[in-house]
């Protein structure tokens, strides 16, 4: 009896032992899995008279702000400013492959957008044709001294307290977004990371940060997203 007794207190002392070897997740591997969208390669065009960017990374399917991150798909997001509230038709060459695109009148934003579907790297040479206009399209992301890998480190330093309210064990009750900001999308002059936690009970979270340098340049909890 004795002999037993000794033998289940060492086994508990053991399993102790081992739970705490066991490390719970940093607050970037958890803000990584609970991201709902990622956008890393950032395209501009060189035709002042025709203001486009594409936008490339993965995010979720269905695409919704629910607080909760589902199935990630790869994604190249055309986005553009015309002058009219239609939706238009454009022309698309990605190195050498040229297609036919609708650009959706998005009443929101006030722009045109249209998703390619695909992953880019950023060595693409893209080319878009509108109107008998032509725009070539400038991989800029290349010539951010902050990537979003970085950015993300940023904006996950920032809201570490957000995030500690928000976890549960080695879990998330929120959504995570790194998205891009510039002149088409938002009016912006410069290009900027906007990085977004929408938790669960549908409370928002944003920060903005600089591409240049990482600093921290606006937040707050309005719908920036």
């Amino acid at each position: 009896m004795k002999k037993s007794a000794i033998v289940i207190l060492f086994l508990l002392s053991l399993s102790l032992s081992l739970s705490g070897c066991i490390e719970s997740k940093d607050d970037l591997s958890l803000i990584k899995e609970n991201m709902s969208e990622y956008g890393e390669v950032y395209f501009y065009s060189d035709n002042m008279d025709l203001p486009m960017s594409v936008v490339s990374g993965f995010r979720e399917e269905p695409y919704k702000y629910d607080g909760k991150s589902s199935i990630k798909f790869d994604f190249a997001l055309v986005v553009a400013r015309l002058d009219n509230a239609d939706d238009e038709y454009l022309e698309i060459t990605i190195d050498g492959e040229r297609e036919k695109v609708l650009l959706k009148y998005n009443y929101l934003t006030g722009t045109h957008v249209a998703d390619l579907q695909r992953k880019l790297s950023g060595d693409e040479n893209i080319s878009i044709f509108y109107l008998g206009k032509e725009a070539n399209m400038v991989c800029k992301s290349k010539e951010f001294a902050v990537s979003a890998e970085k950015a993300l480190e940023i904006g996950t330093q920032y809201f570490s307290e957000k995030i500690t309210q928000l976890r549960v064990d080695d879990d998330l009750n929120a959504e995570c977004y790194l998205k891009l900001l510039d002149n088409v999308s938002g009016g912006f002059k410069e290009v900027y990371w906007l990085f977004s936690i929408y938790s669960l009970n549908g409370e928002m979270s944003n920060v903005i940060i600089s591409t240049v340098n990482g600093q921290i340049l606006a937040n707050d909890g309005q719908n920036l997203i």
